[in-house]
């Protein structure tokens, strides 16, 4: 202890908190931005369509991918919600 150190210390500096940096959790959006334009630009120019023709494709797309996603997600979270209480009350016996 003759540089005034706590035991157990290795002198490194003491961690620092984690906290909820928007810039460092958000960080990725421009680059995923830039992604999504360079993709527009090299489907429009492999098509010959315009890019606000492929972009509300792509918009269209999505909305119904996440809808039905989202659907079948619901579904089996019921699913799983029926069977933890069937086997809670004892109707089912794994």
């Amino acid at each position: 202890m003759a540089l005034g150190r706590a035991p157990r210390s290795n002198g490194a500096e003491p961690l620092q908190k984690l906290a909820l940096d928007p810039h460092r959790m958000l960080g990725w959006l421009p680059v995923a931005g830039g992604a999504l334009r360079h993709a527009l630009h090299w489907a429009s120019e492999r098509t010959g369509l315009p890019v606000i023709v492929i972009a509300a494709a792509a918009l269209v797309t999505s909305w119904r991918l996440f809808s039905r996603s989202l659907r079948l997600a619901v579904e089996v979270v019921l699913a799983v919600a029926i069977l933890l209480a069937a086997t809670r009350f004892g109707w089912i016996a794994w």
